[in-house]
């Protein structure tokens, strides 16, 4: 009788896999074709509309994603994590310019395409990646056809730089800076930043703390600078970590920041931080570092 059972076992699973792997028919692949299409065009809008959560929701959630982006391998968590990324983002346009599938069984089909995308940012500047090339394997699961594996390689290229709008005036716009701003930095640590203000400029003290003890602390003047319409800021600190920096903003909630050396080729600074004030009481800080994670801090305005 076991014997026999196991035979039936085998059976069933050999005939399930010469049923999956048998040749598909040209309408089974049309039809698989217009399927997978909806889900690249629901990943192509939610990129254009710099939406994460639209991009973001065919993916799987699974050990066994895996995303590839320009040489470097991420797992889905860090994936999902990338999502203040697209926050940075005003939109994008996509153009394909060829697309192929490749039908691996009823339930497995790889996408790639050749492409390029306009990309234009918060900030006032734009990128065009071009060329563009993209993967996918979809995997249909649970009757919906999901992300499994994506490869994402390109050349980017800088068409407009980011400047100070003449039409800002950066005096008045600084001063969302002034007051005490709290960002959590570590467990049970913060950072604190207190600003005011001192004629067409900033007076800063800054301080970490953990557990209410103070591990670091310093202090910064922004001044205004007519010529560039960017305000300069030296930063001291107690004991270590002295910068020299620039800041201006690029629209009426967003600032960028990049070292002083930076300044006249932001782009390609070894630096960026981009401030985005989400309302009067909170901001955001995205500091980028090439071929690094972005790391972004929330920071709450506890008295001005």
């Amino acid at each position: 009788m076991k014997t026999r059972l196991i035979f039936l076992v085998l059976l069933i699973v050999c005939f399930a896999c010469g049923t999956n792997n048998k040749p598909l028919s040209d309408a089974q692949k049309e039809k698989i074709k217009g399927e997978v299409k909806e889900v690249v065009n629901t990943l192509i809008k939610g990129c254009e509309e710099a939406n994460f959560d639209v991009f973001s929701e065919p993916f799987l959630d699974s050990p066994d994603f895996v995303d590839i982006n320009n040489g470097k391998t991420y797992s889905y968590k860090e994936f999902i994590a990338s999502k203040p990324v697209f926050n940075t983002l005003l939109n994008q346009k996509c153009t394909i310019v060829n697309e192929k599938y490749t039908f691996l069984d009823k339930s497995t089909v790889l996408y790639t395409t050749d492409s390029k995308w306009s990309v234009i940012y918060k900030d006032g500047h734009s990128t065009l990646e071009d060329p563009e090339a993209i993967m996918c394997m979809f995997k249909k699961i649970d009757n919906k056809w999901r992300v499994t594996y994506l490869v994402d390689s390109y050349v980017e290229k800088i068409i407009k730089y980011s400047e100070p709008s003449k039409e800002l005036n950066q005096v008045e716009l600084m001063k969302k800076f002034t007051g005490t701003w709290k960002a959590e930095a570590g467990k049970d640590t913060s950072f604190i930043w207190e600003g005011r203000s001192y004629g067409e400029g900033l007076d800063v003290y800054v301080k970490t703390e953990t557990k209410g003890k103070i591990i670091s602390e310093g202090k910064a003047i922004l001044a205004y600078d007519k010529n560039s319409d960017k305000y300069i800021q030296v930063r001291i600190m107690k004991t270590s970590g002295s910068i020299l920096a620039a800041m201006w903003f690029t629209s009426k909630n967003t600032c960028e920041g990049v070292l002083y050396k930076d300044i006249s080729n932001p782009e390609d600074a070894q630096m960026k931080a981009i401030f985005e004030f989400i309302s009067p009481t909170k901001l955001t800080q995205t500091t980028k570092v090439p071929n690094k994670p972005d790391e972004v801090s929330t920071f709450i305005l506890q008295n001005k």
